[in-house]
């Protein structure tokens, strides 16, 4: 019988204090980690909604606030922290916790630094493109942020493509769709468009609200939920107010498939930005269709006309006949979130786990590398 290789132990940055998206990604990795056996320490602001929520649900948790990329005594006690535990990987999930992680590092020869990039913005001073070809790997979280990065510069051997992961086990047991419209005060049978995102420009609210007016005529009775807060909640809350609109803001919602269950097609009109968008595995894990631009991972992961609607990023005229093919075709509805429920299965926050095992594996010369 062959004997199981001992875990690996890795300690996990963030220094984001609110939580989105990477974080919850963040907490999913250390969590699916730690579940097969490696020690996972996560260093992360204290009193923030990760490091809070991770303490909760029995992860090692450390408090650590750099004031800065170049704050020298984060570093110290990071490194301090290394050479405690034995990490042999140092896995920076922010652009600046990555900074730290490499001047913590500096010298240490059995440490190997990774980072994640999980948005496509471009990198555009020359101190962010050094640090990531100064990491000994780069998780791209989708091929398109993968090719912007070698574009820049960063060897393509260093890089992984490893799209995020979504927690299936939290879609298995949905509520009844009246139940959830019901909890949320949803009032009338018409259909529930959704939108999952910070309230921020690059998520495309505006656009959507562009669209509104000509889709409620065509869809009687539509009405729409907003999940996530952002600087655009007050502008936007007053454009609907105005306009009389049917939109519910329901802010930042931690236990999301209530939301989901009422939704009769999730909307991402995202602009730019997106890395591999968690809300559109979500919908798809939960039997939502999906209705999103073809921004960053998203097309890798639903697939236009087979899982998804897709359209163009600022295609207003593309989202609104989109949404309305969706809202109004049950067929279509159905078999798009039947592919899509299928589909999702390659992007469990198990496969993520065992992908980065590999990974970190491979980094330490203990065992074979993912496939780039």
């Amino acid at each position: 019988m062959k004997s199981r290789r001992p875990g690996l132990v890795s300690i996990h940055l963030n220094t984001e204090r609110g939580m989105r998206g990477g974080e919850v990604q963040c907490l999913g990795l250390v969590q699916g980690l730690a579940g097969a056996g490696h020690r996972c320490i996560l260093a992360a602001p204290e009193g923030r909604p990760l490091f809070e929520r991770a303490r909760r649900e029995g992860v090692e948790a450390l408090a650590w606030s750099p004031r800065g990329e170049w704050d020298l005594g984060a570093a110290l006690k990071l490194r301090t922290w290394i050479k405690a535990s034995g990490a042999r990987i140092v896995h920076a999930h922010t652009a600046h916790a990555l900074t730290t992680a490499l001047i913590a590092g500096r010298g240490l020869k059995d440490v190997k630094t990774v980072a994640s990039r999980r948005v496509s913005f471009p990198l555009k001073s020359f101190l962010s493109v050094a640090k990531y070809k100064a990491a000994d790997a780069v998780v791209a979280v989708s091929a398109e942020i993968a090719e912007g990065l070698a574009l820049r510069g960063v060897a393509l051997e260093k890089m992984h493509v490893i799209h995020s992961g979504v927690d299936l086990s939290r879609f298995q047991l949905m509520p009844a769709k009246d139940e959830a419209r019901a909890a949320l005060s949803l009032d009338g049978p018409g259909p529930v468009l959704g939108l999952v995102g910070a309230l921020v420009e690059h998520k495309g609210h505006r656009m959507l609200f562009d669209v509104l007016p000509g889709l409620m005529e065509r869809v009687p009775g539509l009405q729409v939920l907003l999940a996530g807060e952002g600087n655009l909640r007050a502008e936007l809350e007053e454009r609907a107010r105005l306009a009389g609109w049917p939109v519910r803001f329901l802010g930042y919602v931690e236990d999301l498939p209530p939301v989901y269950a009422a939704m009769d097609c999730l909307v991402l009109p995202s602009l730019s930005g997106e890395g591999s968008p968690g809300a559109i595995k979500e919908a798809a894990a939960a039997g939502v269709p999906v209705v999103a631009t073809d921004v960053g991972g998203a097309g890798e992961i639903l697939r236009q006309e087979w899982e998804a609607l897709l359209v163009a990023p600022g295609d207003a005229v593309g989202l609104e006949t989109a949404l309305f093919r969706v809202l109004s075709d049950g067929a279509l509805a159905k078999r798009l979130a039947e592919e899509a429920r299928d589909r999702v299965l390659a992007f469990s926050m198990e496969r993520m786990a065992q992908a980065h095992a590999q990974l970190y594996f491979a980094l330490t010369g203990r065992g074979p590398g993912t496939p780039s």
